[in-house]
């Protein structure tokens, strides 16, 4: 696979969870900034050319990001955690068993290997955005140590002895 490029445009913004009181209990919730951007991000990313790439094993992902004033400044590690989060399957548990709901551009974030030249890029106040490059990565099997991504590419290795018609 070649690499995928694409931007969102929108101030990002990080998840900055704060505990809030649900049925009287605390719970950590994601910021009114950050479900904002999390609608904005996946609205924007229905309407990319379809169908999405879909990554199993090993990505690099650069993120250039271009924020709408230095207000409110945020550290690029939320940023990036925050873009990894947006970008990865969504799942949520029903009767016990967890489902996939959406599938987006990675089937989880823990097969990114590699941030790249991330940053944050620059302050645009007129086009504030985010510029994402994924690039799949050729990591052979014997030198992958995640369980989880040589697991994935042993089931993409994997033949099967009749085509089904």
């Amino acid at each position: 696979m070649t690499p995928y490029s694409f931007i969102i445009y929108g101030h990002p913004a990080t998840k900055k969870n704060s505990s809030v009181l649900v049925k009287g209990q605390a719970r950590l919730l994601p910021s009114k900034a950050y479900k904002e951007y999390e609608r904005m991000f996946k609205t924007q990313a229905y309407k990319l050319p379809q169908p999405l790439p879909h990554y199993e094993t090993g990505v690099k992902v650069e993120a250039k990001y271009y924020l709408k004033n230095r207000a409110h400044y945020p550290d690029v590690v939320g940023l990036m955690q925050a873009t990894a989060d947006l970008m990865s399957d969504e799942y949520k548990v029903i009767y016990g068993h967890r489902q996939l709901i959406k599938r987006w551009f990675l089937a989880d974030d823990r097969i990114i290997k590699n941030w790249g030249d991330s940053r944050i890029a620059g302050i645009d106040p007129k086009n504030p955005r985010v510029e994402i490059t994924i690039t799949p990565l050729d990591i052979p099997i014997d030198q992958e140590c995640d369980p989880y991504i040589i697991r994935k590419m042993k089931e993409q290795q994997e033949i099967p002895l009749f085509e089904q018609e």
